[in-house]
């Protein structure tokens, strides 16, 4: 049984699969549990309607890219190419079930947040890596390294930097061995967050 993992564009019959993974990857995160609050069960539920509204604008404007294992996704990346952040607002029907799924608190939370990074964020051209997850259950196993692997070489290829965001200090060593740097530290929702960013390499 091929047990590597090999990253590519995902299937257009993937969004249910690859929302459910990142719904999970992030449902204890620190951010999420300050926005969220409430029960794993919640916060994941809440996770589910956001990754619903999101994954179809990225792919549409942005860049996504699946990790597989075998026949078996387990790990997802989405990223903003180079002037277009931010992308696109959801549909209007689509911005609708999400806060009928969120709950207007929820939804009103994360609008805070988002406002609030966007205010932090680099304006020189960059590639952005908006969400890396893998789930929890294959963390550890690779897929996170390809999939980040798989981002900086295309910002490589373009002689850009590439910026992140994390609130998970562990997080922080398998962001740098790939070249990020921590610019500055800030806090949203009490929450610490890691403003990350990468100089391009030469071949």
């Amino acid at each position: 049984m091929d047990d590597a993992i090999h990253v590519r564009e995902p299937d257009r019959d993937d969004l249910r699969t690859l929302g459910g993974i990142l719904a999970r990857a992030f449902r204890d995160n620190p951010l999420n549990v300050a926005v969220i609050g409430a029960t794993p069960a919640v916060r994941e539920r809440c996770n589910r309607h956001g990754m619903r509204a999101l994954l179809p604008v990225a792919q549409g404007h942005g860049l996504v890219r699946v990790a597989r294992r075998g026949a078996k996704t387990v790990g997802v990346l989405v990223a903003v190419p180079p002037f277009a952040h931010p992308l696109p607002p959801p549909s209007l029907g689509a911005r609708v079930r999400l806060v009928w799924g969120q709950g207007p608190r929820v939804a009103r939370g994360w609008h805070r947040v988002f406002r609030q990074l966007d205010s932090h964020h680099p304006r020189d051209p960059h590639w952005y890596l908006g969400t890396l997850g893998v789930h929890p259950v294959e963390q550890g196993r690779g897929a996170g390294t390809a999939l980040l692997g798989d981002f900086v070489r295309l910002a490589d290829a373009d002689g850009l930097p590439s910026y992140l965001e994390t609130d998970h200090e562990r997080n922080l060593p398998f962001y740098e061995r790939a070249g990020f740097r921590v610019e500055t530290e800030i806090r949203i929702c009490e929450t610490r967050i890691w403003r990350m960013l990468r100089e391009p390499r030469r071949a």
